[in-house]
């Protein structure tokens, strides 16, 4: 069990090392710190005005955070797709 801590752990470094994760980091910061965006967000969120919604989409730092945000998708996904090889070898195939 503790092997498989420690290969967690070295999991989540090597993580935090790939580009979109950081990408993914330094642009949620950079959102927190947007005001006017953040209160067109909830303005939308009350109103669902559609000039609001364009105006938030067409946002640079927004469209920047779902462009990095997809890239994290992907990570995952292709994660998710060895975690599925690695689990079905494993398995007992009675």
């Amino acid at each position: 069990m503790e092997k498989l801590l420690e290969k967690i752990e070295n999991l989540k470094e090597e993580l935090n090392k790939k580009e979109e994760i950081q990408e993914i980091k330094k642009l949620n910061l950079e959102l927190k710190e947007h005001e006017r965006l953040l209160h067109k967000i909830k303005l939308y969120n009350q109103t669902r005005k559609e000039e609001l919604k364009d105006e938030i989409y067409t946002d640079e730092i927004y469209q920047q955070y779902k462009t990095a945000e997809t890239n994290l998708n992907i990570l995952i996904l292709e994660i998710n797709t060895k975690l599925k090889k690695i689990n079905s070898k494993g398995k007992c195939n009675i």
